[in-house]
């Protein structure tokens, strides 16, 4: 995450710097500016970050407050030790805030978008907008049709801590470990990911989001996974833990290019 050092105001989204004419607002904030100029056009301006001043105002103010522990003769280095650790683990908590918050933004563009496209008028010779209200109704029924789980429940069918349930999830989701979407702007974890019993996700799941190619999104993966499949006589979601090699052994032929000759 950069910014410019020791700048005393963060420098805003600059919003749309295209034809206002030719736009049309999604969502904006502090951090960030979305606008859509076609269905398949959107412009998003990002601005997450903290000024150097402000990070060493707060380094400031807690290491004046740990100053007295640290002062006894002999001290010196031991605290100086301390200081760097601290220094260190406050860009961390910053790095985890300013992540956790910008792909909430996200998020939020998003949804906002889902709902432009439910509000647009499609006109019978717009493909590029009948096409992309299409895929919006075919996610949202494949997501109404998949039974989910929320930060915190995930937490608890993987038996960890529900202190920082979102933090938790994020690092699974980095690992790329499990799919994550988006219903009513909220974290949503499909339940069929989760080896209930052993108190893990599947390990599958890890191999089958590596092996998907770029040009498939998640929502593609979950339509693989949830509809019925000629291997199994039922959808792979549902073999993950008995077949879990069988389900990746299948999507490996259905993502083979097909060969014409």
């Amino acid at each position: 995450m950069a910014h410019a050092a020791r700048t005393e105001h963060r420098q805003q989204p600059s919003r749309v710097r295209t034809d206002p004419h030719r736009q049309r607002p999604l969502y904006a904030s502090d951090d960030i500016a979305a606008s859509a100029f076609t269905a398949g056009s959107v412009h998003v301006d990002v601005s997450v970050g903290a000024a150097s001043a402000d990070i060493d105002q707060w380094y400031s103010a807690v290491e004046a407050r740990t100053a007295p522990a640290s002062a006894r003769p002999g001290s010196e280095k031991a605290a100086g030790k301390a200081s760097g650790m601290l220094r260190e683990a406050m860009k961390a908590a910053f790095a985890e805030v300013f992540s956790n918050r910008f792909s909430s933004e996200i998020d939020k563009v998003v949804d906002a978008y889902r709902v432009m496209l439910r509000e647009s008028l499609a006109k019978g010779d717009d493909t590029e907008l009948q096409a992309a209200l299409n895929r919006a109704r075919l996610q949202e029924k494949i997501l109404a049709g998949t039974v989910m789980v929320d930060q915190a429940q995930a937490c608890e069918l993987l038996g960890l801590s529900a202190a920082n349930p979102s933090a938790t999830m994020k690092r699974k989701e980095d690992k790329r470990e499990i799919l994550r979407f988006t219903v009513d702007g909220r974290a949503a974890y499909p339940l069929f990911q989760f080896d209930v019993e052993r108190r893990r996700i599947h390990p599958a799941m890890a191999r089958l989001i590596a092996l998907k190619p770029q040009g498939w999104s998640g929502f593609r993966l979950l339509h693989w996974l949830t509809r019925p499949h000629l291997d199994f006589g039922a959808a792979p979601a549902e073999r993950l833990g008995a077949e879990g090699d069988a389900v990746i052994a299948a999507f490996e032929r259905e993502i083979v290019p097909a060969e014409h000759g």
